[in-house]
């Protein structure tokens, strides 16, 4: 899960003081997450990996004028759409690109075996209860729960409103649930889809 207030400490160390090793803490901090979403729009990893390293080039060379943005979090996954969706509409030329077009399997990120008491049996089930969500949806519960982004920021990047977010997580909360309840203990559930 990210740590939007480190993320928010180094960020304002880039843009004020135009700190190096916060820049790379930063990039360290989030690349993984970019890349799976830029993925997932785009439909490639080696172009996601392109659009990501862009969105952080864009950030330091515009680190002066980034000092007033009051969530870096939500500001970093923005570009990083914005930026994916306009490299898949010059890649398709005259057809219109837009989240609606997802490849959800480029959202997938393993969890850290290290860090989690699930078996590798139980995350596979959960997955593949995840990747069963329609793709909004999918995408949604992800930003939230495995990216930590807020209820909020996710209707900002993804351009809804917060009531949809909200919708749509407790549609996905519910199916993942149902999906899982069978194959792990009740608190083990309730842990991961409720933290």
């Amino acid at each position: 899960m990210i740590n939007n207030e480190l993320i928010r400490l180094h960020f304002r160390s880039v843009c004020a003081e135009g700190d190096m090793a916060a820049y790379d803490a930063l990039y360290r901090l989030m690349y993984s997450r970019l890349v799976h979403f830029s993925a997932a729009i785009v439909g490639s990893f080696h172009l996601a990996e392109e659009i990501v390293s862009d969105v952080f080039i864009m950030i330091w060379q515009k680190r002066q004028e980034l000092t007033n943005v009051e969530n870096p979090v939500v500001y970093i996954y923005i570009s990083t759409k914005n930026r994916s969706l306009n490299t898949l509409q010059q890649q398709k030329r005259h057809r219109h690109a837009s989240l609606d077009m997802l490849d959800t399997d480029a959202l997938t990120i393993s969890p850290d075996a290290e860090h989690t008491i699930i078996s590798a049996e139980i995350v596979q089930k959960i997955e593949a209860a995840i990747r069963s969500l329609p793709d909004r949806c999918q995408l949604i519960f992800r930003l939230v729960k495995q990216d930590g982004l807020r209820y909020k920021d996710v209707a900002e990047l993804l351009e809804i409103s917060p009531k949809t977010v909200d919708a749509q997580l407790a549609i996905a909360v519910k199916k993942v649930a149902a999906a899982i309840r069978l194959n792990m203990p009740q608190e083990l559930a309730q842990a991961f889809l409720f933290s």
